[in-house]
């Protein structure tokens, strides 16, 4: 079945703008516009499953670990949120443009591997994109309706404040509303957020964002059976000690004009992040000798006071 909108399949053909999506179905608007104008919180770090752009992560409320799941950081990317409303069971991801249709194809496949047999229904969130001067969070946008619609299950789309519905111009400048998005696993609320913290390993995983020509990946973060965060190994040893600390000289509005696709809206933390990953590189330019030993994956356990703790490679 494609896409369902207020009770309507969307069908075959995606509407030609987003405009024309709002005024055909103005419930979705509503929902919509709803959630954008939620007041954003900061999120706690303890029992907090953070997921980075171009990851995602599933668990249910059987897991009495996770309190939270969610992500920030997103200007043009968009924030994907899967439910299945019989057993609670949530699926977020954090797209960027790359590898949409298998990332959504895995989402859907964690929420059929942890909820087992399907009881309620599936519902869809999306949140992030503004209206940026290249279109880039419009591409996204339909790709990601166009992406759903293909899936061969009914999945209700119930919120999208996503593009024009997700900006607020400053001095004439559009920005995004909605950053980050957070969701709480016992009462299954969906709001806007801000993190202090954003999990294991963090350079790590940015770091496979830089180094995707080599190996083009959309990974799923958390094993919800062992109740870990699995890094998978992968190379960078490429990336020289040369251009590594070229990297991290570069001026904040270099970065942001070089590396970023919407310079003018990135939060604060994206200049500090960049270099981080550049750091980590350099300290560690052997990455199957100090981070991934015979190329062994990282695992994360929660410690009893939930916060993440380094539980080897294996």
């Amino acid at each position: 079945m494609p896409l369902i909108i207020d009770g309507k399949p969307l069908g075959q053909t995606i509407p030609t703008s987003l405009q024309e999506l709002w005024q055909s179905f103005p419930t979705l608007k509503e929902a919509s516009e709803k959630l954008r104008d939620t007041p954003s919180k900061v999120m706690n770090p303890k029992g907090l499953l953070f997921v980075g752009q171009r990851e995602f992560a599933g668990t249910s409320p059987t897991n009495d670990s996770i309190s939270f799941i969610g992500t920030d950081s997103a200007t043009t990317c968009h924030i994907v949120i899967l439910r299945e409303t019989g057993s609670g069971t949530i699926c977020l991801g954090h797209f960027d443009g790359m590898l949409t249709g298998e990332a959504i194809f895995g989402m859907v496949k964690t929420i059929l591997d942890i909820a087992g047999s399907i009881v309620g229904r599936f519902e869809l969130i999306l949140a992030g994109g503004f209206d940026d001067e290249r279109g880039l969070s419009v591409e996204l946008s339909e790709s990601l309706l166009y992406g759903f619609n293909q899936v061969p299950l009914d999945i209700h789309l119930m919120a999208a404040a996503i593009t024009d519905l997700n900006t607020e111009m400053k001095n004439g400048v559009p920005f995004p509303v909605i950053y980050g998005i957070g969701v709480d696993m016992s009462t299954q609320e969906i709001f806007p957020t801000t993190f202090v913290d954003r999990g294991p390993d963090y350079p790590i995983r940015n770091a496979q964002t830089y180094v995707s020509h080599l190996k083009p990946c959309f990974p799923c973060l958390y094993d919800f059976q062992t109740r870990k965060v699995v890094i998978d190994s992968f190379d960078y040893s490429s990336c020289s000690q040369n251009f590594c600390e070229t990297m991290i000289s570069l001026s904040d509005e270099e970065i942001l004009k070089d590396y970023s696709t919407s310079p003018r809206q990135e939060p604060p933390n994206f200049p500090d992040d960049f270099r981080n990953v550049f750091k980590f590189m350099l300290d560690n330019p052997k990455p199957f000798v100090s981070v991934f030993p015979n190329h062994l994956p990282r695992h994360y356990k929660q410690s009893s006071e939930g916060e993440w703790v380094f539980d080897g490679n294996y």
